[in-house]
């Protein structure tokens, strides 16, 4: 992994090496640790083309059973998947699997920011 695409923003390695995989299919940067506002309130992606409304979410699971009760976790994350969407934002879920199927992923992006 190239040190140029490394970010202090990254909040996990599953993160990092996304920027990573982003870098190396020469797929358009978005920004780490976007913050955006909705109806429901503040919410923060991992990456972000904002003028686009394309987010990217990093799923590991630590973020559905490492701190809080799963069924709580996922309640949360779908109330605010659907403020996100309902207000025109368009969410690319990646997982440890897709960073390794890399056309799979390329796709998905280019599919995403071309809407």
């Amino acid at each position: 992994m190239a040190m140029i695409n490394a970010d202090p923003r990254s909040e996990s390695a599953g993160e990092t090496l996304t920027r990573e995989l982003i870098a190396r299919l020469n797929l358009p940067m978005p920004e780490a640790q976007v913050e955006v506002h909705s109806p429901a309130g503040r919410h923060r992606f991992d990456f972000a083309w904002k003028e686009k409304k394309v987010a990217l979410e990093f799923d590991g699971r630590v973020k559905y059973f490492g701190y809080r009760p799963a069924d709580e976790v996922i309640y949360q994350e779908r109330r605010r998947e659907k403020a996100l969407t309902e207000d025109g934002w368009r969410l690319v879920r990646a997982e440890w699997k897709d960073v390794f199927r890399e056309q799979e992923f390329k796709n998905r992006i280019l599919t995403a920011l071309r809407r």
